[in-house]
């Protein structure tokens, strides 16, 4: 993990069990490659699903 991740979780409190995925939850769509817009549709479709 490079030392900017490691400096992230110590300033969140937090450990994230999955690199790779806070990473790509991380990594805008502009971005050439894997990017976080899956994860924002599914969030979406979470919240919709709860709220109505």
């Amino acid at each position: 993990m490079s030392v900017s991740l490691s400096r992230l979780e110590r300033q969140l409190g937090y450990t994230f069990k999955d690199q790779e995925l806070m990473v790509l939850a991380l990594t805008h769509r502009s971005f050439a490659g894997r990017n976080n817009e899956r994860l924002e549709f599914l969030g979406d479709a979470i919240l919709n699903f709860v709220a109505g």
